[in-house]
């Protein structure tokens, strides 16, 4: 996997120990700093002059230091987990199954760092480039025989077995919540109020999230507790799956079926209450590693977004299209939300990608009939189920825009 000539840097040990050093030392101003340093535990000891990195805490500060000084995203890699610094995110990647393959072997650092060159020259930022070099390293291992050169399949991007967990800032012990009753969510209409989750349900909506928004202080809370209250009786007993958005506490407080939860809510849920209280679990994800933080937890479902344009919430994200969804859906060995800027031909389209759930707004809320807005939008999720599948790429395209700080 040789990487084209414009790739932006990428250095390692090998090749630019003397770089790194130089601007260690404060001693190459004029030096461009690398869009990313992939190194081992052993090379990143070496280069900062400490005997060994021998626990999480000394790998983090290590690459916060490099990151400073050095370059704009690090790698450490280990022979269990590696860490990542980037600016979209930090965290560790371990492997999603039981059997971790020795990252030490000859040439895998090779694939790791030609793998992200690529990825980087393809538009990707650093956060998303490093999960695609592990993916790549990690198929290209767990299919090496020892007599070939060590090479991934070109369609290591498709194999679940590649995708990494990413952890959270702050460490969960907790990984894998409930399976959906009906993992064929179908219409999800996404509302605001109790009275439009009676309304959807009764119009034959059985997929349905209450989202409300800025509410605060124990006035709001009351409010909101009792339209979480109302929305459990009326989903109830339409037989329908109801998720609330954010609210998890109180969710768990008056006996919801689910809640879902966006990447910034992941970061101060309680998840061990959400599991311990048997409720199901729903994440919004936009990028590669989002959706490894995602799948790290072992989810009910997954929503990638935006899909299309949206005026529903300000996001730096571009839409992923068609094509993304699509591979998502193949990716992901559980069920698929697709969100963002749906309308009756895009939710049909997204049904044919694979989506398991299509998630509406607008399409519902702000239609002069909402209820004919429904069969019309539960008519195309079932058109789009009858036609031949979406073709699934590669790789995905990128979901965020590279600018100087990222």
């Amino acid at each position: 996997m040789t990487a084209p000539a414009h790739t932006p840097p990428v250095w390692t040990f090998a090749g630019n120990a003397k770089d790194m050093q130089g601007l260690l030392a404060g001693s190459a101003p004029d030096l461009s700093r690398p869009a990313l340093l992939c190194l081992n535990q052993r090379e990143a000891a070496t280069l900062l002059g400490l005997p060994a990195l021998d626990n999480p805490e000394a790998v983090t500060q290590a690459a916060a230091r490099l990151r400073a000084a050095v370059c704009e995203a690090v790698v450490i890699t280990g022979d269990e987990a590696d860490y990542a610094d980037t600016p979209q995110a930090s965290g560790w990647l371990s492997p999603s199954g039981t059997t971790a393959h020795p990252t030490s072997q000859p040439d895998a650092g090779s694939v790791f760092t030609d793998a992200a060159a690529q990825a980087l020259a393809r538009g990707f930022v650093a956060m998303e480039a490093i999960v695609m070099a592990w993916m790549a390293r990690h198929d290209a291992l767990s299919q090496h025989t020892g007599t070939e050169p060590l090479q991934p399949r070109p369609d290591f991007g498709q194999r679940s077995a590649n995708l990494p967990f990413f952890s959270l800032p702050q460490a969960t012990a907790v990984s894998g919540f409930p399976a959906l009753s009906d993992a064929d969510l179908g219409l999800y209409a996404v509302v605001d109020s109790a009275a439009w989750v009676a309304r959807v349900v009764a119009a034959g909506v059985r997929t349905v999230q209450l989202r409300i928004k800025d509410a605060e202080g124990p006035a709001h809370r009351a409010f909101v507790r009792e339209q979480i209250r109302q929305s459990i009786a009326a989903a109830s007993t339409a037989g329908a799956q109801l998720f609330i958005n954010d609210h998890w506490q109180l969710a768990i407080e008056e006996g919801a079926y689910g809640v879902h939860l966006g990447q910034e809510d992941l970061h101060v849920a309680d998840l061990a209450a959400i599991a311990q209280a048997g409720l199901r679990l729903g994440i919004s994800t936009h990028a590669y590693w989002e959706v490894c933080r995602a799948w790290a937890l072992q989810p009910s479902y997954i929503a990638c977004g935006p899909i299309h344009p949206t005026q529903a919430k300000a996001m730096p994200w571009i839409p992923q299209g068609n094509d993304n969804l699509a591979y998502w859906c193949a990716l992901l060995p559980t069920p698929v939300v697709g969100i963002a800027g749906m309308d009756v031909l895009r939710t049909e389209q997204a049904a044919r990608a694979g989506a398991a759930g299509v998630a509406v707004i607008s399409a519902v809320t702000a239609a002069p009939s909402p209820e004919t807005a429904i069969v019309q939008l539960q008519q195309a999720v079932q058109r789009g189920r009858t036609q031949a599948r979406t073709g699934v790429p590669l790789l995905p395209k990128p979901t965020l825009t590279l600018s100087p700080s990222a």
